[in-house]
């Protein structure tokens, strides 16, 4: 199957950022990063994102605080440590100052 440039790209990235994240996780991981919203940004950027926002909705309580009326920067506070520690046994490195840093969807950043 043939890739485009931003295919390799954001594989290559994802591989450096964190390198043994499971096969099913890192496709949607992909999948994600390659999303017409995060095209404009380089591949490591896209990466991040789409795997801070993947792990938060998919592998913590995040959507349950939001039901539960934290607002969004509570609700991610609350969960970054579990999110440092998915992404930490995946191989990564982010922290979650890092996670809590980064941008939400409108690019502005947290808190």
């Amino acid at each position: 199957m043939s890739r485009t440039k931003r295919q390799r790209a954001i594989s290559d990235a994802l591989g450096a950022l964190i390198p043994h994240v499971p096969f099913l996780d890192a496709a949607e991981i992909r999948s994600k990063a390659n999303q017409q919203h995060l095209r404009h940004l380089p591949a490591h950027i896209a990466v991040l994102l789409a795997t801070t926002s993947y792990v938060r909705h998919q592998y913590t309580d995040y959507d349950d605080l939001l039901e539960d009326g934290l607002d969004r920067d509570a609700a991610r506070y609350c969960v970054a440590d579990e999110m440092e520690a998915t992404i930490t046994l995946w191989g990564g490195t982010i922290t979650a100052e890092e996670l809590l840093a980064a941008p939400n969807k409108s690019g502005e950043h947290g808190q």
